[in-house]
């Protein structure tokens, strides 16, 4: 594989500019890994230091359904409520909105497409994002209701909306940085009185890394330590991103001899990377609502967000070649 010439546009899309979306986009990766690789080097930068042929592929999976809500409250209907009615609530870095016809859903639209890539893609060409949002939700989309203070405002209401075709991430820790940043800080290995602390969501409050109650924080900083605690080099696999890696029916009924199959659409990314999908009956065959998970109606998309796996992948190798780094817990508690 030896080194990465530069970071890949997630799910290497391809949208047309006029500018240089590829360069520009590798440019502000690059920024963000290199910091995090000088100060962490058991994640190291692809682009300046070789990744062997051989090297292990891990993909990280987790649930896109807000466990934080598990706190909130003990109703699963308040709790799908909750997850569908804000999207500050949708914090695994996948959202979703749900379009009704009265009180049927008819389409359920999930995205991983991280804001930054819109950001770069409005540097480059602003004519190009004011297309792909005319493509993607609505053609009444105008320039201005995309930008603050010239600049692109990722929490635009276009972008905010529930109940209508979205655009990208757009809770506040739903990002690459985050991401990237979190994958770097769990190489540590953490410690408490001397014994090393492996709990998922114990690792998470003693390193300071994210959200020790989501789904995944917990789980990338737990799989990355334990891909560090071996002396193992590590990256992110290209392209960096957070990836839609499958959706599970079982327990699912459909109505009128629906294949499930049919139900379930990739809009967006390549085959082994999608960052934008929905679920959506053919046409003439109900509704999403006729379909029910475990015997009970689908009336919130929160249901089919608990079925959503999103996934981080990361590469390792030359196992036992790095002293991994120990530390304490951050904040000492």
């Amino acid at each position: 594989m030896a080194k990465l010439a530069q970071f890949s546009i997630p799910a290497n899309v391809a949208d047309p500019t006029s500018g240089d979306l590829t360069g520009a986009w590798h440019d502000m990766v690059a920024s963000i890994v290199s910091e995090q690789s000088a100060a962490f080097p058991q994640l190291y930068d692809p682009t300046a230091v070789d990744t062997p042929a051989n090297a292990q592929l891990h993909r990280i999976p987790w649930h896109a359904f807000p466990a934080t809500l598990n706190r909130k409250t003990a109703s699963a209907r308040a709790r799908a409520e909750l997850a569908d009615g804000d999207r500050d609530n949708q914090d695994e870095y996948c959202e979703w909105s749900v379009e009704r016809d009265g009180e049927d859903i008819t389409k359920v639209s999930f995205t991983t497409e991280v804001p930054e890539y819109y950001s770069t893609l409005a540097q480059v060409d602003p004519e190009a994002l004011l297309s792909l949002y005319h493509e993607l939700v609505s053609p009444d989309v105008l320039v201005d209701e995309l930008l603050s203070g010239g600049e692109y405002d990722p929490v635009n209401a276009w972008n905010r909306r529930t109940d209508g075709p979205i655009m990208h991430l757009c809770q506040t820790t739903n990002t690459l940085g985050a991401a990237i940043v979190l994958a770097a800080q769990a190489t540590v290995l953490r410690q408490r009185d001397g014994i090393p602390v492996t709990d998922q969501q114990d690792l998470v409050i003693c390193g300071g890394l994210g959200g020790p109650f989501r789904n995944s924080d917990p789980q990338i900083a737990a799989a990355i330590n334990g891909l560090a605690a071996t002396g193992v080099r590590l990256t992110l696999e290209d392209p960096i991103g957070l990836y839609i890696d499958r959706f599970e029916t079982a327990g699912m009924r459909f109505p009128n001899g629906v294949d499930p199959d049919e139900c379930w659409i990739a809009e967006r990314g390549d085959a082994d990377h999608t960052v934008r999908a929905r679920f959506q009956l053919p046409p003439g065959k109900g509704t999403v609502s006729d379909v029910t998970i475990d015997g009970a109606p689908i009336r919130f998309g929160a249901q089919l967000a608990d079925r959503v796996v999103i996934r981080i992948g990361a590469r390792s190798h030359s196992p036992g070649s790095l002293e991994p780094q120990i530390k304490g817990c951050e904040p000492p508690v």
